[in-house]
């Protein structure tokens, strides 16, 4: 039987890669109100390490971060098959040839707006809403 702050097994890792710690709550915040489980990663380099370590069914990324650009991230992202989306302030034209075809969000951008883009990067439907009274 599972206590009730343990979450069910089914629920989607998603690893979010952003380096400005007030932004990162928030969509962190607004993520796990979808029904995901989040593990955030600030840095290339601690995204790269999160990846080999553990499993994850889809990404968010924003482009430049305190160590460089995110591209070294989504090309392991690609190579594992893991959907992944950009959501960034820079322009989607700097935004490598090969990773085009991922979904691009534009900061500043709506809660809504990023949840809707990351329930279409996963494939999935969006939460039914609750019945009216």
């Amino acid at each position: 039987m599972q206590s009730s702050n343990e979450r069910p097994a089914t629920l989607p890792r998603l690893l979010l890669v952003e380096d400005q710690l007030d932004l990162a709550d928030l969509m962190e915040q607004a993520l796990t109100d979808e029904g995901n489980e989040i593990a955030h990663a600030n840095s290339v380099f601690e995204a790269l390490g999160m990846l080999d370590s553990g499993h994850f069914d889809g990404a968010v990324l924003d482009v430049e971060l305190r160590d460089g650009v995110v591209f070294p991230v989504a090309d392991r992202l690609l190579e594992l098959g893991i959907p992944y989306l950009f959501a960034s302030a820079v322009y989607d034209q700097l935004v490598p040839v090969r990773h085009r075809c991922a979904p691009f969000l534009a900061k500043p951008f709506h809660v809504q707006g990023l949840q809707r883009a990351v329930r279409e990067a996963l494939g999935r439907t969006p939460p039914s809403p609750a019945p009216s009274h």
